[in-house]
């Protein structure tokens, strides 16, 4: 809740239905704070339905609102804004609101609402590459702002842990296996790269020693079934526990973790299928079952079921997508997918209305590429080599804090260069640095002060401009959040972040916190101090960051 625009909006409500106008008020921080701290476009906006010229409007307003005690000054500006600023006497209130609220600052209401996430959803084939830390940052990060703002929130994690790929990395575990042993074993054509699988492959030497000798790999896979069951199931537990794990090193949180194997277990596709064929949304054509998208806009109809018998892609897709609507009964279903699955959008939203649900039920929100960069040219090498850079080698070179702020600092819908350098920089061009810096020298100054009286002294005022800058920016926190869970961008709140640590960093510079001749205005500052500090903590949980104390 903004204290001080809510003020501004409650005069303004009472002044329009006073004089029986309509309309609605938005109040906001304007494009040149020199001119005002806050501004209103009502009388420009509601002249038609008031039947008025906007200056007219604007001047009849002012003059209604002009001699309340909250403003300093009020004017009307061409061509019909409304300007405000705020007498510095109720500035105090926003500092004593946050020192109050402490970490619910900036929280909203319960709204009746809830979000269903899935999040990541990297195949179990191996480790988490640097695009799943992007997606695993953003999506962990959308899901705490939304909690912030009052929804409900669960996150999933979707695993494909029965398709073809698991033979791949099966078959690529064993090819290692048996080199291990010195065996001879010819390389399958199709192989997952990275110096995982021969450690891995290793796990299996260690338990079973050379009991799977005489078995082959042959066309791509173990020719063995009870062996390569043996090394999928056990290659999914492995990878799995390591990606579960990883995702907790970095700050990311899932709820649940479903299974495509677990849906082919349970009859969960056979029995989506079926309810296509009772809907007459099927057909067959070329000995292949087909599904009629096309009716919702897909630019094709897709095949649910091919000749040989075994199901395309989408069918246990839209089997996972279906269960997960049924059982969490959410409002509003996200995905936060890479930006080359596009194009696959409309048919899954296609599928999930030939059963009934809404088209728009599910969002997919796409998160472009990361590019890693050092020296100024892209960074391909990895201790584990293959073909990314895996997020446990990019934790163990900058740390959790700074990968996570920094792939959250960008709109997810922009490719993005990730300047390792700058990440691993010690001074302000560092905007992890920097923020955490604000925060050190916050706590510095606030322990510095014995006993701190938490409540403020209204005979002394927030009397500089700086001050004033700082107290609005921080009453602003909520709505902040609000957009940024609305839209569904986090870097927003990174933006905040930088505006606000930039904006104390400069008061530190030019104000004199610390005064032993004046030990009421030294506890007035430092309680602003505080409330610096606590609204960036408060920010900085949203990002899964941690504060700093110091530095």
């Amino acid at each position: 809740m903004n204290i001080l625009i809510n003020k501004i909006k409650r005069i303004i409500e009472q002044a329009i239905s006073k004089l029986g106008l309509k309309g609605g008020v938005i109040v906001e921080r304007p494009k040149l704070i020199q001119d005002a701290d806050f501004a209103t476009n009502f009388a420009l906006i509601n002249s038609k339905i008031n039947n008025s010229n906007p200056i007219q409007l604007a001047e009849l307003i002012v003059n209604e609102i002009k001699n309340n005690e909250l403003f300093e000054n009020v004017e009307f500006v061409k061509p019909g804004f409304i300007n405000f600023r705020i007498n510095k006497e109720y500035l105090s209130e926003v500092v004593q609101n946050i020192i109050d609220l402490g970490s619910d600052f900036g929280k909203s209401n319960k709204k009746n609402k809830k979000y269903n996430l899935e999040l990541v959803s990297a195949n179990p084939t191996g480790y988490l590459h640097v695009g799943h830390a992007r997606n695993g940052a953003i999506g962990d990060s959308v899901a705490r702002i939304l909690k912030f703002a009052g929804y409900d929130v669960e996150t999933e994690y979707y695993t494909n842990d029965a398709g073809n790929q698991i033979n791949i990395s099966a078959a690529t575990l064993f090819f290692h296996y048996k080199e291990i042993l010195g065996l001879p074993v010819t390389k399958p054509e199709e192989t997952y790269g990275g110096d995982m699988y021969p450690e891995v492959a290793q796990i299996f030497v260690n338990e079973y020693k050379d009991k799977f000798k005489d078995v082959e790999i042959i066309d791509n896979k173990i020719n063995n079934e009870e062996v390569n069951n043996l090394f999928r199931s056990k290659s999914v537990i492995y990878f799995m526990n390591e990606i579960k794990k990883q995702l907790s090193d970095f700050g990311v949180n899932i709820d649940l973790y479903s299974s495509e194997a677990k849906m082919y277990e349970n009859n969960s596709i056979n029995k989506i299928v079926d309810k296509y064929r009772e809907l007459g949304a099927t057909f067959e054509q070329d000995d292949a079952l087909w599904l009629k998208t096309t009716q919702f806009g897909d630019d094709k109809d897709r095949v649910l079921k091919k000749t040989d018998g075994s199901f395309t892609y989408i069918t246990p897709d839209i089997a996972a997508h279906s269960d997960r609507i049924e059982r969490s009964k959410a409002d509003k279903y996200i995905n936060f997918w890479g930006g080359d699955h596009h194009g696959y959008i409309v048919r899954l939203r296609s599928g999930l209305a030939l059963l009934g649900y809404e088209f728009d039920l599910v969002d997919i929100d796409m998160i472009q590429m990361v590019r890693l960069m050092k020296d100024g040219q892209e960074y391909k090498m990895s201790k584990r080599k293959g073909t990314a850079v895996w997020l446990v080698d990019l934790l163990e070179m900058v740390g959790k804090d700074a990968i996570r702020y920094m792939l959250v600092s960008k709109t997810p819908s922009s490719h993005m260069d990730f300047d390792l350098d700058l990440a691993l920089e010690k001074n302000s061009t560092n905007p992890v640095y920097y923020a955490q810096y604000a925060t050190a020298r916050c706590n510095k100054i606030i322990q510095s002060l014995d006993n701190l009286d938490l409540k403020i002294n209204k005979e002394i005022k927030f009397e500089s401009q700086k001050e004033k800058e700082l107290i609005i920016l921080l009453d602003s926190f909520n709505s902040i959040i609000e957009y940024a869970g609305s839209s569904r961008l986090p870097n927003i709140v990174c933006d905040y972040i930088q505006t606000l640590a930039k904006a104390f960093h400069s008061y530190y510079s030019e104000t004199k916190i610390l005064d032993n001749d004046n030990k009421k205005l030294t506890n007035q500052r430092v309680l602003l101090v505080k409330s610096v500090y606590q609204v960036l903590s408060n920010a900085f949980g949203l990002i899964g960051i941690e504060v700093k104390d110091s530095m």
